[in-house]
């Protein structure tokens, strides 16, 4: 009889390894998640991300979600374009209120830089959905309502899939784990790394995290002295801005979106509407002081129609040059001043019409 061969042992299936390693993963997965749950690697690893394309913007979110986490809730946020992160410093607009009203008021910066009141519209909501401010107030000025000025950086933003789904768009399994992966938005920062320009792009991200108050607030010590000479339309650096901004009229579309910031009161937050101390070289570009006031004459009483609260921006001369950085931006010393000014202004409105901002209840 011929020999029996023992049989040839039978190597498992392509898909039987492939179920294995994808189990395999998911079990590594799940343990980092629980590691990175259930210890204070935050302490270590401050960066986070969501994979949206604006650092500052995902700074300012999971500097939110901390600081809220340390005081119990948010009365008030400040929101805005850059000019509200390097202008006003909350803990000096806490405390200057607290002085003299006795409210003790928990405040955070949401300012971020190039959001103009498009992209603000429907940041305001996902944070007053998320965490029932009493007050909103929103720093606006001329720019925000000329239709081509920030789009670029708006239509990425809007465009980002975890955007969509927190705006109730289509929820899809990657932006279901950016929301709820804390590992994920650990790892996440690094998602560039192969790229040239990566080392810089992190390390400015990680500057920035460490220039951040636990409150929003980001100093500036830069001085603009050339604030004091209006912008040459010949200059080859300015002729975007005067192509964009002469011949300025408000956008229907713009101030639509004001009205989606207004509308937010349906939600129990007061919404406050104003305007920093803006330099009066600065309106060259739209054609001078009497187009500034033009504009003011138009919104305010929207404002005032959409049952907002309007606060006329303060006179230029309260913060003389060496408190700015150029037209528009105030420097450490200039936010300083501006949020005891500011606090003044919103203590006179309680006082004088009697709304006044209030501390709101704990957040379980």
């Amino acid at each position: 009889m011929p020999e029996e061969r023992p049989p040839i042992p039978r190597r498992p299936s392509l898909i039987i390894s492939a179920t294995l390693a994808v189990l395999l993963f998911g079990i590594f997965a799940l343990l980092a998640e629980g590691i990175f749950r259930s210890t204070n690697l935050d302490s270590i690893l401050h960066i986070r991300s969501l994979g949206v394309f604006h650092s500052q913007f995902e700074i300012k979110w999971f500097g939110l979600k901390d600081f809220v986490e340390e005081n119990g809730g948010v009365d008030v946020i400040l929101l805005g374009s850059s000019m509200v992160n390097t202008g006003i410093n909350p803990q000096i607009l806490a405390t200057d209120y607290k002085a003299l009203t006795g409210n003790d008021l928990r405040i955070y910066n949401f300012g971020v830089e190039g959001m103009t009141v498009y992209p603000n519209s429907k940041i305001a909501r996902l944070l007053v959905e998320q965490y029932h401010p009493g007050a909103l107030l929103f720093v606006t000025e001329m720019r925000d309502y000329t239709a081509a000025n920030g789009l670029e950086v708006a239509d990425q933003f809007l465009a980002d899939e975890w955007v969509t789904a927190r705006l109730g768009g289509k929820v899809t399994f990657r932006a279901w784990l950016k929301e709820n992966s804390a590992l994920l938005q650990h790892i996440l920062p690094f998602r560039n790394w192969s790229r040239a320009d990566f080392p810089d792009t992190f390390l400015l991200s990680v500057r920035r995290f460490g220039d951040v108050s636990a409150s929003g607030y980001e100093a500036d010590s830069k001085i603009g002295w050339k604030v004091k000479f209006p912008p040459d339309p010949n200059d080859s650096r300015e002729k975007e801005n005067f192509a964009m901004f002469s011949n300025y009229s408000i956008d229907p579309g713009r101030l639509e979106n004001l009205a989606e910031i207004l509308s937010l009161k349906e939600l129990g937050t007061r919404v406050i509407i104003t305007e920093l101390p803006i330099y009066p070289t600065y309106f060259t570009y739209f054609g001078g002081e009497s187009v500034h006031q033009e504009y003011l004459a138009q919104i305010a009483p929207f404002i005032t129609a959409h049952q907002g609260v309007f606060l006329p921006p303060l006179s230029y001369k309260v913060l003389p040059v060496d408190y700015r950085v150029d037209y528009y931006h105030l420097n450490f010393k200039g936010a300083v001043r501006y949020s005891w000014l500011l606090g003044n202004q919103l203590v006179a409105l309680c006082q004088d019409e009697g709304i006044c901002l209030q501390r709101a209840e704990e957040t379980p």
